[in-house]
């Protein structure tokens, strides 16, 4: 399966987000978090007591990073998790699948 690598840093209307690993979240059952106060983004290598997979890691990071750019935005849908769910795991399959012309299939 094609993940693609998780970034250390973006940019948001020019201000850097940073994306800090951590080994395990307190509580448990959280894969990663967003704040956007200091514009940061947390991703945690074990959940629910199990490590995460690669793709289970890049599902987290488009999620947070789908928080990160409603919160930006001033959104009112920026901690609705049903939407931002809904909307990353789109995200995330499109840019996971996506083929460019010239790029092997």
């Amino acid at each position: 399966m094609n993940t693609h690598p998780i970034p250390s840093s973006f940019r948001l209307r020019r201000r850097k987000w940073e994306i800090k690993r951590e080994a395990k979240a307190k509580p448990a059952i959280v894969a990663g978090h967003c704040q956007p106060a200091p514009k940061q983004i947390t991703l945690y290598d074990e959940a629910r007591d199990r490590k995460r997979t690669d793709l289970e890691q890049q599902k987290t990071f488009w999620h947070e990073a789908t928080h990160a750019v409603l919160f930006t935005m001033d959104h009112k849908l920026a901690t609705d998790e049903h939407f931002v769910t809904q909307f990353s795991l789109l995200l995330e399959e499109m840019i996971r699948t996506a083929r460019f012309e010239g790029e092997p299939a």
